[in-house]
């Protein structure tokens, strides 16, 4: 009993893991694509900042839309769209050709298409979990262990594939992969995995709903102090995975291999963590501690073994250091949220924590190719380091971050009774 009672929570990680597959194969054959095309870095900035437009946009209404029509629903329709925007761009490639402006348009519907889908998910976790009987480190642990193995084979595959095919072919794949995403999600997780609220069809309640997610945000100290620090880090994490990571495999190491290689290896050993978190993450010490040293050790040490000019063999084994050390940051983040964040209040918040978290992204990546194509990959690598150093210093100086560890302090109560009321 125990075994079915648990299985829509693991057809939703192998869900998850599919969909990661795809996108991380797209995050690299696209950027890949286009330095091979174009050979600038500022090119490669812009196509990675439409479809990150594109997600933060649509994250402003994500919340009520998946409160409204459901959660299980939302997954579907997400998975189904972005298949269909990113087998686009083969098609269009091989039949009329493709110009740069349909590319960026295509980004930024498979960017927009993303987002909904990602909510969703999230919003089920914490109710399969209730129903599978695991504790909540364990769940979160396993959405975020799949998230990481579908990152560790797609990125390796699409390197390997961009030198075995083309990017095109790496795209059809994709596009599959996105389909066998739905189908996970439409024959093993039940319809009732979220109760979704009666909610008015109305514009003005709709707006309203979003107003609710900004206001907890405001009222909620700790969370809004964890968006204004992964606001910062997010623009450098996605500067250094579109931009970075592909210029330093084509100036330094000239192979598309190399970058599914480094992409791959630190999905691979963070997976590794993933699944030691899963099961003994219950038992860690302070969160906050934890949580700060998993970022710095995670984010900085690939950037200076880069900045080094140092060889593919020791860039791995740093990657996958960083990899170990970042599998412990998700699943941290996502007990905290679920803790805080009140059940019918889940939807519209967490698509405005994206909405901020990833508000900076587009910017980041286009400064990102901007300096590497400005003062070059090196300093760029350098001012980088420097600013993850700088914003990571916040979990250690301001007392607002010790409620990770204080069980007392889960919610602002006088938001969540304002909010439902």
């Amino acid at each position: 009993m125990s075994g079915r009672r648990r299985t829509p929570l693991v057809l939703l990680w192998v869900s998850h893991g599919c969909a990661a597959t795809a996108s991380t194969a797209t995050f690299v054959a696209i950027p890949w694509f286009v330095l091979m095309t174009t050979g600038s870095a500022t090119r490669v900035g812009v196509v990675t900042a439409a479809e990150l437009v594109g997600l933060v946009a649509v994250s402003l209404v994500t919340g009520p839309l998946v409160d409204r029509v459901g959660a299980r629903r939302t997954v579907l329709v997400s998975d189904v769209a972005g298949a269909a925007s990113v087998v686009s761009i083969p098609m269009l490639h091989i039949t009329a050709g493709l110009a740069f402006w349909q590319l960026i348009a295509l980004s930024a519907v498979l960017g927009a298409s993303r987002e909904p889908g990602h909510t969703a998910r999230r919003m089920m976790v914490p109710e399969l979990i209730a129903h599978s009987g695991v504790p909540m480190e364990r769940g979160a642990g396993g959405m975020d262990a799949a998230k990481r193995a579908g990152e560790m084979l797609g990125a390796p595959l699409a390197g390997v594939a961009l030198a075995l095919v083309d990017a095109p072919g790496v795209l059809v794949g994709n596009a599959g992969l996105f389909l066998l995403a739905a189908g996970l999600t439409l024959l093993g997780v039940p319809r009732t995995a979220v109760r979704s609220p009666e909610s008015s069809t109305r514009t003005s309640q709709y707006f309203c709903e979003i107003a609710e997610g900004l206001r907890y945000l405001r009222r909620d100290r700790l969370i809004a102090a964890i968006l204004a620090m992964l606001l910062i880090t997010n623009m450098l994490d996605v500067a250094a995975f579109a931009v970075l990571f592909p210029s330093y495999a084509d100036q330094v190491l000239h192979s598309p291999v190399a970058l599914g290689a480094i992409v791959g290896v630190f999905g691979g050993s963070a997976l590794v963590g993933n699944i030691v978190f899963t099961w003994v993450g219950h038992r860690a010490g302070s969160r906050r501690h934890l949580f700060t040293a998993s970022m710095v050790i995670g984010t900085t040490s690939p950037h200076v073994a880069m900045a080094l000019e140092s060889g593919l063999v020791t860039v791995l084994i740093v990657v996958a250091i960083a990899g170990l050390a970042a599998s412990t940051v998700n699943p941290v983040l996502a007990v905290v949220t679920y803790e805080r964040i009140p059940a019918e209040l889940r939807g519209r918040v967490l698509s405005m924590t994206t909405v901020v978290a990833q508000g900076g992204t587009p910017l980041g990546v286009l400064i990102g190719g901007i300096l590497v194509d400005g003062v070059g990959l090196l300093p760029t690598l350098w001012m980088v380091v420097a600013s993850y150093l700088t914003a990571l210093s916040a979990p250690l100086l301001f007392p607002v971050w010790a409620q990770m560890d204080d069980p007392g302090t889960t919610r602002p109560r006088d938001a969540a009774v304002e909010s439902a009321a």
